[in-house]
């Protein structure tokens, strides 16, 4: 009895390794390549479906979930997702910590896909032209004052400029300071030119 109650709550162990190995080889059938299942777990709250985080040997930085989807009773993965997450954060985190040496903080995340339909296939493209960001700085340690906007104000400019040279897709920019913050949405980092542009938009915390 102690042993169904255990199994009801945390699966068994042929469900284990059973699932275990259909998560690797539907990975290693979609992308062509070899995978390790890392961990796997047992989801009773959602189905009591099987879930795990795998990792590529072609991008062993790179853990992402794959587990059973309830709804279409098949398999899904988020390979493509954190791909172009890890993706975007190598390549803008060194231009965020080269401008704002001084930061608390600092996230890209991605807040939607431009294709979505690509997840299913096996091609990974870079993530500059699959996905929409969001990139926060807390400078949370610097007060703006008379003496100091201009230079922190261009110092954004600065990072926008090269955020902007790669075509990026962004939906929100934003840097919080001690006493203030910058916050620009899609609209305004188009209307973005001069230092003065950033000033107009810089606000005060209440």
């Amino acid at each position: 009895m102690i042993g169904l109650i255990f199994y009801f709550f945390y699966g068994t162990p042929w469900g284990m390794i059973s699932n275990k190995n259909k998560f690797e080889t539907y990975l290693e059938e979609k992308y062509n390549q070899d995978f390790t299942i890392k961990k796997i777990s047992y989801d009773i709250l959602h189905g009591r479906t099987y879930h795990a985080y795998a990792v590529s040997e072609n991008n062993p930085k790179v853990t992402f979930h794959v587990g059973q989807n309830l709804t279409s009773a098949g398999i899904d993965d988020a390979y493509h997702y954190e791909m172009w997450k890890y993706q975007a954060e190598t390549e803008i985190t060194p231009l965020i910590e080269e401008t704002f040496p001084d930061k608390v903080n600092h996230a890209v995340e991605i807040s939607d896909f431009l294709n979505p339909g690509i997840t299913n296939s096996s091609n990974v493209p870079n993530y500059q032209e699959m996905v929409i960001l969001e990139i926060g700085i807390a400078m949370d340690l610097t007060e703006i004052n008379e003496e100091n906007e201009e230079t922190e104000l261009r110092k954004a400019l600065t990072l926008l400029k090269a955020l902007n040279e790669k075509h990026l897709h962004i939906s929100h920019f934003g840097i919080s300071y001690k006493n203030k913050a910058l916050q620009l949405n899609t609209i305004g980092l188009k209307s973005v030119n001069t230092y003065l542009d950033l000033k107009k938009r810089l606000i005060d915390y209440k």
